[in-house]
């Protein structure tokens, strides 16, 4: 006897590009179908805290972690804003969604986000936004797919 799949949480990953836009799709009909919660992630890369400069200033090695943490929180939170921007209205009052932005490595964000949250599907594009990007998300897509404790699938846009 073939029992019926359940999914309670779904995640779908974003970063904006014409992959995961019919990657949402997909996702918004299946948190649809399933009346699951849809957990709408973007993970953007940390800044070095080598990176982090303050003119007329020597950081601390500790100063310097605490300006980086600062710049990533900053940019996480700006981030949020435009994820909300673009997909709050194609969600609200049709499915159960959450929004969240992290900063890190984007496979191993999404891992540990779907571990910690219940996940149960994972659904992300193949490839970034810009060609430059195509190889890191072809590996966080793979890496995604490899390791993570849930279903996982994987959407390449349609050739035009």
């Amino acid at each position: 006897m073939v029992s019926q799949l359940k999914y309670q949480n779904i995640m779908f990953c974003t970063d904006y590009s014409k992959d995961t836009e019919v990657a949402f799709i997909h996702a918004f009909d299946q948190a649809n179908k399933y009346k699951a919660k849809l957990h709408i992630l973007n993970v953007i890369p940390s800044i070095n805290p080598c990176g982090v400069q303050i003119f007329e200033k020597s950081l601390s090695k500790k100063e310097s972690r605490q300006e980086s943490n600062k710049i990533d929180e900053d940019r996480r939170l700006q981030e949020l804003g435009a994820l909300k921007k673009v997909y709050h209205e194609r969600c609200k009052g049709a499915i159960d969604h959450e929004f969240v932005t992290m900063v890190g490595s984007p496979d191993i964000e999404i891992i540990k986000y779907s571990e910690e949250n219940d996940i149960d599907m994972i659904i992300l594009g193949t490839a970034g936004r810009k060609e430059t990007k195509r190889l890191t998300y072809i590996r966080t897509a793979a890496n995604v797919s490899k390791y993570a404790n849930c279903q996982v699938v994987t959407i390449g846009s349609p050739k035009q």
